[in-house]
């Protein structure tokens, strides 16, 4: 019968002898109780490099083959390589999603985490926290998103869900759907505590953003939402000569608040259904990608339905008149005009609030009469 080690942290057991058992339990990552620890047994051949979570080197026989495998048929907790005892869990959490390079779950426990640089994610591959105490602090460069797809971006497909992201520097995202496809995004919180930042910011490449899928994800933006260039939803270009932008994703439900923009789309079929704004200059603005609007065949068609917007200065603006918009309003107050257009040719806006001034009633104007039975058998 074989002893079982028990060790207090990974650190000691790499100080274990290769040879003096088969199996041994850590403690904890760092120390005991972190909640990183777990039962690991010795493969004599391997020579996996050591990720200080999941494949443990022995210091008594560096270069040499021979690792401590972590036995687990979970998730991947990033607790395990140490993302929650470290001022910087960047490359704590990379190394798990390092681990899942043919897909798997990631899950990142309650805790408040600082990433200082895009946490890539493979193909295959769902992030998950526990919600609003899940707090990743982005405090990355410019120009980048707490997550972005791992390698050249493409097609992939991947999930986030139950993380309450804070954007810290300016410039920046909260998810950079550059390359990411079929994918899905349920109860994402982004609070952006900068000016001129996005919380899902997607340019298209004819290949991606397409066909992803949001579900109750919140943006707060900063105080000055009429002019601090905060948008929830950019579906935007990134260079001149670009012609597409994101297409046929569709968006669910979702709190968007003091955000200067809080869906800017320059993409195609893409439905926005039940979305609650409020704080905000612009609700939905519909526009062309650059290169787009030299194009003989330029039109866009976007759809909104069920959306309620409260002291939002324009809820529905038409920015290109080639810009086709169908759109139904549940109810909006406190605005100015509820839809300002470059022509209303081939769009549909209809709001349940009348108004009493022309620029508050909707394009449509008509009157909708119920024929109950014993009317229509008269």
């Amino acid at each position: 019968m074989e002893h079982l080690f028990t060790v207090n942290s990974l650190s000691d057991l790499r100080d274990v002898m290769p040879g003096s058992a088969h199996a041994a339990f850590a403690l904890g990552h760092s120390r005991p109780g972190d909640q990183g620890g777990g039962l690991f047994h010795w493969s004599q051949a391997l020579t996996t490099p050591d990720n200080n979570g999941t494949v443990i080197a022995s210091d008594d026989a560096p270069g040499k083959p021979g690792r401590w495998i972590r036995i687990d048929s979970g998730p991947v907790d990033v607790r395990w390589f140490g993302g929650h005892v470290v001022a910087d869990a960047t490359a704590a959490i990379q190394a798990a999603l390092k681990t899942c390079t043919h897909g798997g779950e990631i899950s990142i426990p309650a805790g408040a985490y600082t990433i200082s640089q895009p946490l890539e994610i493979p193909q295959g591959v769902h992030v998950r926290g526990t919600g609003l105490f899940t707090e990743l602090n982005y405090t990355g460069p410019q120009g980048t998103g707490c997550f972005r797809v791992a390698g050249e971006p493409a097609s992939v497909s991947l999930a986030i869900s139950r993380l309450n992201i804070l954007v810290q520097t300016e410039g920046s995202y909260g998810v950079d759907l550059q390359g990411m496809s079929f994918s899905r995004f349920d109860h994402i919180t982004v609070h952006l505590r900068k000016p001129n930042t996005s919380a899902f910011f997607g340019p298209g490449n004819t290949r991606s953003p397409y066909y992803n899928v949001f579900t109750g994800c919140h943006v707060a933006g900063t105080a000055d939402y009429k002019n601090n260039g905060c948008i929830a939803f950019d579906f935007t270009s990134d260079r001149g000569e670009q012609m597409q932008s994101a297409n046929a994703n569709q968006v669910y439900g979702g709190h968007l608040s003091t955000c200067q923009i809080a869906v800017r789309c320059l993409g195609v079929g893409n439905v926005f259904h039940g979305q609650v704004i409020e704080s905000s200059d612009i609700g939905f603005q519909f526009d062309l990608c650059p290169a787009r609007k030299t194009m003989a065949q330029r039109g866009t068609i976007n759809d909104v339905f069920g959306c309620y917007t409260e002291h939002v200065r324009i809820p529905v603006q038409q920015a290109h008149a080639d810009a086709f918009i169908t759109a139904q309003l549940c109810h909006v107050t406190g605005y100015e005009r509820i839809f300002e257009a470059k022509s209303t040719r081939n769009c549909v806006v209809i709001s349940s609030h009348y108004g009493t001034l022309p620029q508050a009633r909707s394009v449509i104007d008509r009157r909708f009469d119920v024929i109950t039975p014993s009317k229509a058998n008269k």
